[in-house]
């Protein structure tokens, strides 16, 4: 049972990050489209809505943060061996 257990965690997990992100990087887009004013396929300007615009940078902000996360996570065992910089306090061998 401990290997199904163990699957499950890896699936949920790329689940999250493997499509979670990129359709969180898309409502981040959808966001920041509606917040900004243009011109409309009618010819009609839009103003937009700054609170919209807002709430597509912070979604866009939490995108880059947990890739650099992830970047570093990878790399902490060369940035430990090279620099002597523990950049998580768990995880080192």
């Amino acid at each position: 049972m401990d290997i199904v257990e163990s699957i499950t965690k890896v699936l949920l997990v790329g689940l999250l990050l493997g499509a979670g992100l990129p359709a969180l990087f898309a409502v981040g887009l959808r966001c920041h489209a509606k917040g900004s004013s243009g011109v409309g396929a009618d010819g009609t300007i839009s103003t937009g809505n700054p609170a919209m615009r807002a709430l597509g940078y912070a979604i866009f902000a939490v995108v880059a943060l947990v890739i650099v996360t992830a970047l570093l996570w990878i790399t902490r065992q060369t940035i430990y061996y090279y620099l002597d910089i523990k950049i998580f306090p768990f995880g080192y061998k």
